[in-house]
Order: structure tokens, then C-alpha cells, then sequence
């Protein structure tokens, strides 16, 4: 929330209260009204008494500032029952007197002792934006990974709840003053009679004065103006106009008449058809369709949409976004099968003693329908589900089955929403006895204010999406989840097919309840997984480019049994490195210490890190040389080799280059779901929830590059995103194949990924953690500290390792400079340190007494400071 109110410009002298006329008490004005204060307004003799023998009421309040703990206010007589927890209130900050809005989270009458408290000036809401419930889990999340309230708050609120201010003028009252001969103030007074009110902006205008404040002030002065202040949000709730099928039109009998009818009118057929096609109106699971998402199928198709309209065919409907929408039926909860069902009598069992517990279940053995099983109790019990999905733009086919399900009591709330989608669902959540209550949405889903919250699901728990980089706080959901689960006295379910190594770990050592599902649904088994030695390959000349003869030869038999392929490579554009054959010089980022990544889409090199974007060079920048090479291969890359290879094929690629629009991702997978497309290739977005039936290959092109990253989870990150999308393939009757392209062919978490061997993974992986005190068996913190002079960054780090050294010792690693030491022209030092587990909170209390001591005042203050916990 970005909480900062610009009452009026900065270019204005002296006292901001002066200014506004707000007396030492606090007098404010409460929000939907307008109070006007002549100038030189101040309490009465009786108030002041009043005041004087009154017990004094303080207000704790967060402000949106990187600055820890709470601040704490005096409420005035005047706000008195006005002002309450969980209501935001308009107070001065700093020396600056800036105006802040800020949340109220406690009143008391205990004296900060403070010799010159500020008051609250106004309150801006009736009834709380935040629950109580909500506090203690930002209090929680901010101890936690050692951020402030504000920066908590701020990632919390949505950002139609920040305020606006827009201050004005108003005619005094009574006869016009006399001229002046000061034409500037003489024509605002003139605009004034005319229009009553006028806005700084308009005065500015009319004046011609770039900052029209000294006179204003002049003008308040002698009481010839007045000044209102109105407050107020931008939130307006909205409606959404949905398409309906008019009932005499329902059913195939008559949709078949209908299509006799429209044979002369081909646009308004095309539109009927689309209908049907979005609404599954032939189906046992129709859904609603709304006008735009109708339109954007059918080009120039809102002339015959109101053509249809006319006829009576259609009517249009207006719905607020989550209510309940048109044509929507519940469906029934299938008949589990004997492991599904066995599977759900573990987790049933283990909830009472374990609130969180670990569903371990492979890929397509339906652990969704397991969900939904939970999902339904709850609602009986009249309880709330948070249902986190690692990235929610990659699931609508789980979204869709929800929907089907449980109708109009599922919302969705993930970070591509609107502002204003966020903050509906926000305030129906929080006002609305009717609103939603299954929430399906990414991390941020957590801040919701819930307020009878049963089951909190985590799908994919293992997901480093889950975790939060920037800006803070820096939380993953997965932890946090079990944090909100605990203050509401609910139960967390991790499910994937995966586990993280502290799931698991947790799962085994007796923290969490455990429970399996170790076989695919119905007649779908795990697919056969082959290794295909590239350098073998290459000797015997059997590679074709970056593809394997084998690996084409069962491309082109899977598309001629009409079936689809998959193909993971994770690393987008076309070629990650351009390089002189001369002399080694590789093409880098002005602003960061990183090479270029050629995308051939646009012919230019952009770095993934800043986003900047520079043409290719002609000649070497060392040596002069114009003979440049490219190396490696990235998406894009494959997708042309792929075209040149098959040409009959229909390819697309899904990365974050083809799916930055708002509705490209959707229309991608859509055409992939409906056979549109034979052959996909991604990134690891093609890792994570998808769910087609008609893909029986997959092919992982450089399992090397997966393996090598230098970063303590390369291999356990490595056999998760190869197993997870070898479990694409052969999810329906027919099998699955999957072949992995790579030099190192006998590395020994490949041979894991053939023999689906998640068990086995832990066992190789957790003693090396222990051997080098590594989660989970420690809590790692991240300090990475920033600054454009590198000195001064090499000197601060320095000074923070010899701070930590008598408390760490050799569990203090750094400073030293990350892999890429350089962003944004900011350069870059890191301090890892590893945390005992049993003794936590003292050593994180230890850390924030060295970092001020470090970086509160001195030499070190320009330089700023990262602090991840847990870092992914």
C-alpha cells in the first residue's frame, strides 16, 4: 500500500499544521465529509480544561516504513470513538511533517513518555480493513524473517485501499473582499464566485504561477479563502456483464433450429458457436461466459453479439466478479478409487495429532480429488479453504474443477488480478457474510483476511515459487501457511509429488503426519524414463543440431500416432552467449556483471537481470575481430531447429517471453489442451500443473545444465523439475515415455529420475546436508549488502564479518561476492549465515544487534541491506 498522502506540494514554507489551520489537539475531519476551518481556529478555554483532566488515549499504529516496531499517537478528544483497531488514520511523520496513512493496532492509555507526542489528525474508515487475526500474522511473518510491520503491511493491503488527497480551495463566505490590484489573487477570487471550489492544480493553471503556495498561504491569512481536506478511497465495487442463453434456446433440440435459422448470418452463428464451444453448453459441466472473454474469440463480433440480443437469443446479465454467476452447476464428487480413498483415511488420521501433514503422491494419482474431498467437509462445517498453487496462471484446468465443483463460492486471487479485482475480493472477504469461501490464489493469498479459516492446502509444496525475493518481506508460503493455519486453528495439507527435503524430513522425524498415494489414477502408469548419451551421440554422428536422432525418431512417431510432445529446456531466448573466436570476449551488461542473451524474435542481446536490451555487435569489442560465435541454445532456438526439422508440425513455445500479455498463457495452453498444437516447448513453466491427456513423450534436452548450477539445492531442484515434467507425459490410458539428453548419463540423481525414486533422492541428499550443516538442519540467513561504490560494499562486509565472527565462527560464510556481483550498477556482498536450529531466536536476536551496530550509524549507513531468512 502505498500509504503516502501529498496534501500539498513540498515547495510550501513553514509548518505544515500552521498551514492547514489544525490545532495542537488534532481536530480532524472523518472520512465521506468535509470540515471547513477558517483561519485562525482554536480550542475553546472549556475544551482545554476539558482535556487537561481527561485520561489521555494513545494509539499503536503501523506506518508504511521500513522502520521496526510500532508508533505510537495520541488520539484527541475530537476522534474519540471514532478511531479503532484495524481502522486507518491520517497522522504527521518525521521531522518533514509528511502526512502518512497508517493502521491502528491497539489503543491503551499507557503514556509513552514521550515530551512532544503528535496527535492522529483523522480517521478514514467506520468499521476495520484488517482483522485481529491479521496482526498477529503479520507480527509473526515480521519477526520471522526480520522485516518491519510496514513492509508487511504494504505487501498486505491492496492498493486501491491506499488513499488520495486532493485538497482545495473555497470561497470564504459572505460579500467578494475588495480588489487588490494583485490580478493573480483577484482572478482567483473571481473563479471562486463562479465555481465555488477550485483544485491547487486549477489555481496553478489560472495564475499562471508554477507554485501558487505563498500566495494561497497570503490568501488564507486575510480570510479570504477557505481550505477543505477530503479523504476518501478509490476503491468503486463493479460489475461484470456476463451472456446468457435465453431458456427458450436451451437444449440441442433447439439449439439445432437455431442454427437453421442464423445460416444467413455467419457472424452471429460464429458467436453462438463460440458460446457454446466457452460455455459447455452440450456439457454436464457448463460454466459462465462473460461478454469480453465471448468477444475476444470472435473478431468484430460485438455487432452481431447485439444482433443476437435483439433476437432474443442472448440477454446480458451484470454480476459482481466472484457472485453468483450465470449457468453455473455444481457437479458431484466422484467415487474415489481404493488408494485415493486409503490415502485420505491418512490424512483424516493424522490431523488430529499433526495439524500439518505431507500428502506424498505421484504425479496424476488425483490428489486433487483428494482436496476436494477436504474442501467439501469444510465448507459443511461451515469453515474457509486457502487452496496456494505455486504460479496460478498455469492452473486454470484446477481452477476449472473447482468452479464445476463448488460453484460460486471459489475466488481467485493472484498478483496478474486488477487492483480492483483485489480489492473487491479483499473487503467481500472481509464485509461480506456471502463472500467466497474457497480462495484459490499464488503466496500472496496468505494476507487475505480470513476470519474462519478450516484447511489451508499448499498443492506442489515444493515449489520454489512459493518463496518471496523481493521486496520484503521475503516469506515462503509454504512456511507461513502452517503459521496461519495455527492461529486459526486450522489444518495445513502439503502435497507433491516431490517433497522438499524439509517436508520430508519433518514428515520422518515425527513433526508433520505423513501420508502416500504411490499409484496413478486409474489405468495411467509412471512413465518409462530412457538416457540418451549426447557425446556418444555426437562421436557416432547421430546428433541433428541440439536433437538426438532418437529423440527425433520418437518426435515423429509420436506425432504420427497423433499424439503430443513436450520439451523442457530451461532457458529461454535463443542463444544464451555470443563469443569472439578470437580472443574469448563475451558481450555483457553495462549495468550488471552478467552476459548477454540473444533473442532473435527482436535481434537484440538483453540481460535478464535489468531488462535493458543492446544490439548485436558487429565486431568484437577486445580485439576488433568480426568473427562471433553463438553458444549454448535456449527456447527460441529450439523452437526454429525444430521447424526446420519437421516442418509439417505445429510447435509453440512457452516461456516468459511468449506470455507476457494478460491472456497470451491462457490462449497458449488452451490451444495445446484442444490439440491445436503437436509439439510444446518450455521452460520450466512446463514443469508445474499441467494436465493434458494427450501427451505421451517427453523430452529433456540438456539435463547437464540442471545439474551444475552452483547453489546448494542444484541437485534436489534438478530432480524435481526433471521428475515433474516427466510426469506430463502418459497421464491417460496410453503410456508415457520420457528421454533425457546428457553427457553426464551415469550421474546418480538422473538414475533417480529414471527409478521415479523419490525415497531414494532423500537418502542421498540428507547426509550431505548434515556433513556440511545445511537445512535442514540449520536455518540459513542471507545478508546481501548493496552499494554503487565497491568499496564501500567490501568494506561493510568486512565490518559485518568481524561483528558475527565471535558469535558464528566458521557458520559465517562471506563476505564474498554472489554469481552475479553486480546489478543495476549496484555492487554486491553476501554473508551467509547458518543458524542453529535448537537455539533460533537467540542467534536471529544476535544478528539484528549486529546489524545495527553494523549499519546504524558510522561509515556503513549509505550502504543498504538485504536480509533473506531462509533463502530459496
Amino acid at each position: 500500500m502505498r500509504a503516502l498522502l501529498h496534501v500539498f506540494r513540498s515547495a510550501l514554507g513553514g509548518s505544515l499544521r500552521a498551514f492547514l489551520r489544525i490545532p495542537a489537539a488534532g481536530h480532524a475531519w472523518p472520512k465521506g465529509s468535509r470540515h471547513v476551518r477558517p483561519a485562525g481556529t482554536t480550542p475553546s478555554r472549556e475544551a482545554l480544561d476539558k482535556l487537561a483532566h481527561a485520561v489521555p488515549t494513545f494509539a499503536d499504529i503501523i506506518l508504511p516504513t521500513a522502520a521496526p516496531g510500532t508508533f505510537t499517537y495520541l488520539v484527541p478528544e475530537g476522534l474519540m470513538g471514532e478511531v479503532g483497531e484495524g481502522h486507518r488514520v491520517v497522522v504527521s511523520f518525521g521531522q518533514g511533517r509528511k502526512l502518512l496513512s497508517g493502521l491502528v493496532v491497539r489503543l491503551h492509555t499507557e503514556d509513552p513518555g514521550l515530551s512532544d507526542i503528535k496527535s492522529v489528525l483523522s480517521c478514514l474508515d467506520t468499521v476495520p480493513i484488517v482483522s485481529s487475526k491479521q496482526v498477529r500474522f503479520w507480527e509473526r511473518m515480521a519477526a520471522h524473517y526480520m522485516c518491519s510491520l510496514g513492509e508487511v503491511m504494504l505487501a498486505a493491503v491492496p492498493g486501491q485501499l491506499v488513499l488520495t488527497s486532493t485538497t482545495k480551495l473555497i470561497a470564504a463566505g459572505g460579500e467578494r473582499p475588495a480588489w487588490s490590484g494583485d490580478p493573480r489573487r483577484d482572478a482567483l477570487l473571481d473563479m471562486l464566485g463562479l465555481r465555488n471550489e477550485i483544485t491547487l492544480a486549477e489555481a496553478a493553471e489560472l495564475t499562471g504561477m508554477r507554485d501558487p503556495m505563498p500566495l494561497v498561504k497570503r490568501m488564507l491569512d486575510e480570510g479570504s479563502l477557505l481550505i477543505a481536506e477530503e479523504i476518501g478511497d478509490t476503491y468503486r465495487p463493479r460489475t461484470v456483464p456476463y451472456v446468457v442463453l435465453v431458456e427458450d434456446h436451451a437444449g440441442e433440440q433447439a439449439l439445432h433450429a437455431l442454427f437453421d435459422t442464423l445460416e444467413r448470418a455467419p457472424k452471429q452463428l460464429e458467436v453462438l458457436m463460440r458460446f457454446i464451444e466457452q460455455g459447455r453448453c452440450l456439457s454436464d459441466t457448463p460454466r459462465p461466459v462473460t461478454r469480453s472473454e465471448l468477444l475476444r474469440t470472435v473478431e468484430g463480433g460485438a455487432a452481431a453479439l447485439a444482433a443476437l440480443v435483439k433476437r432474443g437469443v442472448f440477454r446480458i446479465e451484470e454480476h459482481e466478479p466472484g457472485s453468483d454467476a450465470p449457468d453455473r452447476k455444481a457437479v458431484p464428487l466422484p467415487e474415489l478409487t481404493a488408494p485415493q480413498q486409503a490415502a485420505l483415511d491418512q490424512v483424516r488420521a493424522a490431523f488430529p495429532t499433526h495439524p500439518t501433514v505431507l500428502l506424498h503422491g505421484v504425479t496424476s494419482s488425483g490428489k486433487t480429488e483428494l482436496y476436494m474431498e477436504l474442501i467439501t467437509e469444510q465448507l459443511a462445517a461451515g469453515r474457509q479453504v486457502l487452496y496456494l498453487l505455486p504460479e496460478i496462471a498455469l492452473t486454470a484446468q484446477i481452477i476449472g474443477r473447482l468452479r464445476a465443483r463448488f460453484k460460486e463460492r471459489v475466488a481467485v486471487f493472484h498478483s496478474r488480478l486488477t487492483a480492483r479485482e483485489r480489492t473487491e475480493l479483499w473487503l467481500r472477504l472481509l464485509r461480506d457474510p456471502a463472500a467466497p469461501t474457497v480462495v484459490v490464489g499464488a503466496r500472496s493469498a496468505l494476507l487475505l483476511p480470513f476470519d474462519r479459516l478450516g484447511l489451508v492446502i499448499v498443492d506442489e509444496e515444493h515449489d520454489p515459487s512459493y518463496k518471496q525475493q523481493d521486496p520484503a518481506p521475503r516469506y515462503h508460503a509454504r512456511d507461513m501457511a502452517t503459521v496461519l493455519a495455527e492461529l486459526h486453528g486450522a489444518c495445513t495439507l502439503l502435497g507433491s509429488a516431490t517433497p522438499s527435503m524439509e517436508s520430508m524430513y519433518n514428515a520422518r522425524r515425527g513433526k508433520f503426519g505423513h501420508a502416500e498415494l504411490l499409484v496413478r489414477h486409474g489405468r495411467s502408469v509412471l512413465p518409462t524414463v530412457e538416457r540418451i548419451d549426447i557425446a556418444e551421440a555426437q562421436r557416432r554422428k547421430r546428433m541433428n543440431g541440439h536433437f538426438s536422432q532418437d529423440l527425433l525418431e520418437a518426435i515423429t512417431a509420436t506425432l504420427a500416432r497423433r499424439e503430443q510432445v513436450i520439451l523442457f529446456q530451461n532457458r529461454r531466448g535463443y542463444v544464451p552467449v555470443w563469443q569472439c573466436e578470437t580472443c574469448g570476449w563475451v558481450p555483457e551488461c553495462a549495468h550488471c556483471d552478467v552476459s548477454l542473451t540473444y533473442h532473435k524474435q527482436d535481434h537484440g542481446l538483453h540481460c535478464h537481470y535489468c531488462g535493458r536490451a543492446y544490439p548485436p555487435p558487429a565486431h568484437c569489442s577486445a580485439c576488433g575481430s568480426p568473427r562471433l560465435r553463438m553458444l549454448g541454445f535456449g527456447t527460441e532456438k529450439i523452437e526454429e531447429d525444430l521447424t526446420l526439422l519437421l516442418p509439417e508440425a505445429r510447435i509453440a513455445r512457452l516461456d516468459q517471453d511468449t506470455t507476457r500479455g494478460k491472456h497470451a498463457l491462457e490462449r497458449l495452453l488452451a490451444r495445446f489442451s484442444e490439440g491445436g498444437l503437436d509439439v510444446l516447448i518450455g521452460t520450466q513453466m512446463v514443469t508445474k500443473g499441467l494436465d493434458f491427456g494427450n501427451v505421451s513423450l517427453v523430452g529433456i534436452l540438456n539435463a547437464d545444465q540442471l545439474l551444475r548450477y552452483p547453489d546448494l539445492r542444484a541437485h534436489e531442484r534438478a530432480f524435481h523439475l526433471m521428475a515433474q515434467v516427466a510426469g506430463r507425459s502418459g497421464r491417460r490410458d496410453a503410456p508415457g515415455k520420457v528421454l533425457i539428453q546428457a553427457r553426464d548419463i551415469a550421474h546418480p540423481i538422473i538414475g533417480l529420475v529414471v527409478a521415479h525414486d523419490v525415497n531414494g533422492m532423500y537418502e542421498r541428499e540428507l547426509p550431505l546436508r548434515q556433513a556440511h550443516g545445511y537445512p535442514p538442519f540449520s536455518r540459513l540467513v542471507r545478508i546481501t549488502l548493496k552499494h554503487r561504490v565497491e568499496e564501500r560494499v567490501v568494506l561493510a562486509g568486512e565490518a559485518l564479518a568481524r561483528v558475527v565472527a565471535p558469535w558464528f565462527g566458521e557458520r559465517a560464510l562471506g563476505p564474498e561476492p554472489p554469481l552475479v556481483a553486480r546489478v543495476r550498477d549496484l555492487h554486491l556482498r553476501t554473508v551467509l549465515l547458518k543458524l542453529d536450529r535448537g537455539n533460533y531466536q537467540r542467534e536471529k536476536a544476535v544478528l539484528a544487534t549486529a546489524l545495527e551496530r553494523t549499519f546504524g550509524m558510522g561509515d556503513h549507513r549509505s550502504v543498504r541491506v538485504v536480509v533473506d531468512v531462509d533463502p530459496g
